[in-house]
């Protein structure tokens, strides 16, 4: 049986039970009050044993319905002791039915919109720890902020656990509406292979952070209706309007990377610097960001001199943009500094082809690399870059996946990640990355 199936099972087994109850009661005119306590406490026993056995994995998936068996099982022991059965008031009945069904559904959600997975497994010999931090930068004004606060940034690490070297730092940015663990098999799978991972959420930006402190902030309303324009805008006028909106997020973005290198880098320098800073190597770093964080990483690898190698997820390289004359871009020439990797999901390498041809921002900077790598994953939509499909099959389906194999492409893609970041940070073999997956 498939894990993703569980939640739809189990909704589907009590949405049965409640319809046959109510059937049950109708057909014989009475409320079988003790056989439905019955029913109801071994339903609650009978989960607590799926839990305890491991069958069912605890999470937050399962906490709604746990509190919902749980109460109905208290009830129900409370009705069974009390013996005494109640008329049946059909209307009543019916009304209650109409509430069960409410609540088993509501319980239920999350157990449907985010089943059960297994994570991919990690290669490496590393255990993976992981920590968050958040900071705050006192040279810039948070832009969102309508009291005037600093930026303030929350990022979370994965690193080898018992690590007894230093290791290269990967910084992730995720992409529009993202968070900093859309790509968590990925960290872990760099980490696990002796990587410090850090992955930053880029705070309004993000589907949500949540600060050290508890402090949980959402998508800006304002970024997410400009980001819904400029997906619909066409026409050469629209040029314009979305070459200054992306600048603006591309400058945002820029800056937030630098200000979490340069915060790193200090504490990693630092005498007695804690975990997982102490296991940094200062002298290697990557970059790597899904979509918009794709563009913004790889526009900060051309800004910053200590920058190794570039990966960009199926994202647009917006920095190659250096100014707009006539509704046409301009596209910068001086060839990319640094090792560079881009990966394309098939609709948008396609697209890209069909709308620029070698003019796109894409293909000419790989043309004028220093050194660059490019990659097609047949069947790929955008989200089968991150972590998505596996933990929520049904929203990744409704926001843009392919045809592949979700397993198969993310557990590709960490391998092509891997093996690229091997190369130009550890000093492995040139990586064998192959023109299409």
């Amino acid at each position: 049986m498939e894990d993703r199936i569980l939640g739809i099972l189990i909704l589907l087994v009590l949405l049965a039970l409640e319809t046959g109850f109510l059937a049950w009661s109708a057909t014989s005119k009475e409320t079988h009050g003790k056989e439905k306590s019955v029913v109801r406490i071994i339903l609650a026993g009978l989960f607590g044993l799926l839990l305890f056995t491991g069958a069912l994995e605890w999470s937050f998936r399962y906490g709604p319905l746990a509190l919902l068996l749980g109460i109905q099982s208290i009830a129900s022991v409370i009705a069974l002791l009390r013996e005494k059965q109640d008329p049946l008031i059909p209307k009543k009945n019916t009304l209650g039915y109409v509430v069960r069904v409410l609540l088993i559904v509501v319980a239920l959600l999350p157990a449907v919109l985010f089943p059960q997975y297994e994570q991919p497994k990690t290669t490496g010999d590393y255990s993976v720890q992981t920590t968050k931090y958040t900071w705050a930068d006192p040279d810039r004004k948070d832009a969102f902020s309508e009291t005037g606060e600093v930026r303030s940034l929350t990022v979370e690490f994965w690193f080898p656990q018992d690590g007894a070297a230093t290791y290269p730092l990967v910084v992730f940015s995720h992409g529009a509406f993202g968070f900093s663990g859309s790509n968590y098999s990925t960290f872990a799978e760099l980490a696990s292979n002796g990587y410090v991972v850090a992955s930053i959420g880029h705070t309004h930006h993000a589907f949500y952070t949540m600060s050290t402190d508890g402090k949980l902030t959402i998508a800006d309303s304002d970024f997410i209706a400009k980001a819904g324009e400029i997906n619909e805008a066409v026409g050469p006028e629209s040029k314009e309007v979305v070459y200054n909106t992306t600048r603006e997020w591309m400058t945002l973005r820029t800056d937030d990377i630098a200000f979490t290198i340069d915060t790193i880098l200090s504490a990693s320098g630092s005498n007695g610097a804690e975990l997982p800073f102490s296991l940094i190597d200062r002298e290697k770093i990557g970059l790597m960001g899904h979509s918009l964080g794709g563009a913004a990483s790889a526009q900060t690898g051309r800004e910053r001199s200590d920058i190794d190698a570039v990966i960009v997820l199926d994202g647009t390289m917006l920095g190659e943009e250096i100014s707009l004359e006539n509704s046409a871009v301009i596209l910068n020439e001086i060839p990319y500094p640094v090792p560079l990797l881009n990966v394309y999901a098939e609709d948008h390498y396609t697209a890209a082809i069909e709308a620029d041809g070698d003019a796109y921002d894409n293909f000419a900077a790989s043309r004028n690399a220093l050194c660059a790598y490019e990659t097609v994953f047949l069947g790929a939509g955008h989200l089968n870059f991150t972590d998505l499909p596996l933990f929520s099959p049904m929203l990744a389906a409704m926001l843009g996946v392919g045809t592949i194999d979700e397993r198969y492409c993310i557990e590709t893609t960490n391998q092509v990640v891997l093996e690229f970041f091997n190369s130009f940070l550890k000093d492995a073999p040139a990586p064998n990355i192959k023109s299409e997956y």
